[in-house]
């Protein structure tokens, strides 16, 4: 660029470049999970089948479209249920193993706060685009599996996904979550989704039966199966 400031990371990867507004961290909130009631389907005929899972929901707004980052206490594992928007205002629901406080990091362009410390960064147009007194959001990892090999229908032996782990040397939040997402039965409703357990710098994922099993053989997209997250750096937020 002509004119601006410049920061680069110590492999030359653009940090900040003065024009373009870096995500920060602007919210945290923690809450329990806890058994309640889940829309699981609805069938042609309209009838809402439900299932009972140890869950919660966090609502939040933002001003340029969120990035969330999530963590769940005691290495219990997690996913994303599902998300929603409704003009600035989002609302994201986490399943866990089990019941457990969950801890919901909100990233967005971080607002101009007078009385900070620090260096702060503007564009021309006198936008804010880095605060350092703001935690940046960091991607350590991307993570995908393809646990049924490709797209598309098949009729197969069911698949038994296995667990797999890593470790950061820092410690990290789980972002970006697209879950396996596969219902076994929906009357009484069973399911199978992805979980992904942080213990301090240390992932392990793979996936989660609720209320019961599999049966030996499926019928299903392969999307079903397919599974991706982000890990992100946690230094300095947890």
């Amino acid at each position: 660029m002509p004119a601006g400031f410049q920061a680069f990371t110590d492999t030359g990867v653009y940090q900040i470049d003065g024009r373009t507004p870096n995500y920060q961290m602007v919210q945290s909130m923690a809450a329990d999970s806890a058994v309640g009631s889940l829309p699981l389907a609805r069938n042609d005929a309209g009838r809402t089948f439900m299932i009972d899972l140890p869950s919660v929901t966090f609502t939040f707004s933002s001003v340029a479209g969120p990035m969330y980052a999530v963590l769940a206490s005691g290495a219990v594992g997690i996913t994303l249920w599902g998300a929603k928007r409704n003009g600035s205002s989002y609302s994201v629901t986490f399943v866990t193993e089990r019941p457990c406080n969950v801890r919901l990091f909100v990233f967005d362009q971080v607002p101009v706060a007078a009385g900070n410390f620090g260096l702060q960064v503007f564009d021309a147009g006198g936008r804010l685009v880095a605060d350092s007194s703001k935690p940046f959001l960091r991607v350590l990892d991307v993570i995908f599996e393809d646990y049924m090999n490709g797209v598309g229908w098949t009729v197969e032996g069911a698949p038994s996904p296995p667990w797999h782990s890593r470790s950061y040397g820092v410690p990290v939040l789980i972002s970006a979550i697209y879950s396996v997402h596969r219902a076994w039965s929906y009357d009484p409703g069973v399911v199978e989704l992805s979980s992904i357990r942080v213990d301090g710098g240390n992932v392990s994922w793979g996936t989660a039966l609720y209320n019961g099993g599999r049966t030996p053989n499926i019928a299903c997209f392969r999307e079903q199966y397919h599974s991706r997250f982000m890990v992100l750096d946690g230094t300095g937020i947890v």
